[in-house]
């Protein structure tokens, strides 16, 4: 008799046993599929959307107005900076450094550059290195829009965050990852052919703040091929700032 009752318990043990097996796992199957549907490229641009201000929000900015310090790091010189955008991909750029000055103008597939002498046009890798600051300043926006087919890279790091590739209706390539804990955008990076070599220029974006409810970086670090060039710090960033129509004159 005894023998016969150990023997019940331990088949009620054993198919009690087989019941916690096959919910745990159910459960790890359902938790799987779960972050799977919420690692998909779509579902990560959707987060960055969201961290950004939201899609409204993003959508009733047409500019922004940029003024900051800025630091050479490969040399020792320092600035000011004015960063000038409107929609549809017009950008100005005004450098004042100790050593000298620049100015930047991108209205739409053209660009000049003065460094001191008055504009002259540009094109090539230096157009394409403007029309890439004025795509990653207005970036979230770009997502919001659809412009670009997203894919995962196939190497992520997980401690830095999601990975995504970025493609134009041009074939042009932008490597953007996403802030793990914030889901902000973290770093930009695009590949240049420059004098038959192929460069890496990237931007760390940090210091995230809110401008009128658009979460907008106050602190940029450029790269270029993976070394530190330069470091500006914005102290107003302003979002469709009034701005005369001159300032996006084309040059004579």
């Amino acid at each position: 008799m005894t023998n016969l009752k150990n023997g019940t318990v331990a088949r009620g043990a054993s198919a009690g046993s087989r019941l916690r097996f096959l919910v745990l796992c159910l459960l790890t199957l359902l938790l799987l599929s779960c972050q799977q549907k919420a690692d998909t490229p779509e579902a990560i641009v959707k987060k960055v959307i969201a961290a950004h201000g939201g899609a409204e929000k993003l959508r009733a900015v047409n500019g922004y107005l940029y003024l900051g310090q800025i630091q050479a790091a490969m040399a020792d010189d320092q600035g000011k900076v004015w960063i000038l955008y409107r929609e549809p991909e017009q950008l100005r750029v005004i450098i004042r450094m100790t050593e000298g000055k620049e100015e930047r103008l991108l209205l739409g597939d053209e660009g000049w550059r003065d460094n001191g002498r008055g504009f002259v046009k540009v094109d090539g890798p230096a157009l394409a290195v403007m029309e890439f600051q004025a795509e990653h300043i207005d970036l979230p926006r770009h997502l919001v829009e659809k412009r670009y087919k997203v894919k995962k890279a196939e190497i992520q790091n997980e401690e830095k965050g999601e990975t995504l590739i970025l493609t134009d209706a041009d074939g042009v390539e932008t490597v953007v990852v996403v802030d793990p804990v914030r889901s902000v955008i973290r770093t930009v990076e695009r590949e240049f052919d420059i004098a038959g070599q192929t460069v890496r220029m990237g931007v760390a974006y940090e210091d995230y703040r809110d401008v009128k409810g658009v979460q907008l970086p106050f602190r940029l670090l450029n790269f270029v091929n993976g070394q530190l060039v330069g470091r500006t710090d914005y102290q107003s960033v302003q979002i469709n700032p009034p701005l005369p129509e001159r300032v996006f004159e084309r040059p004579e």
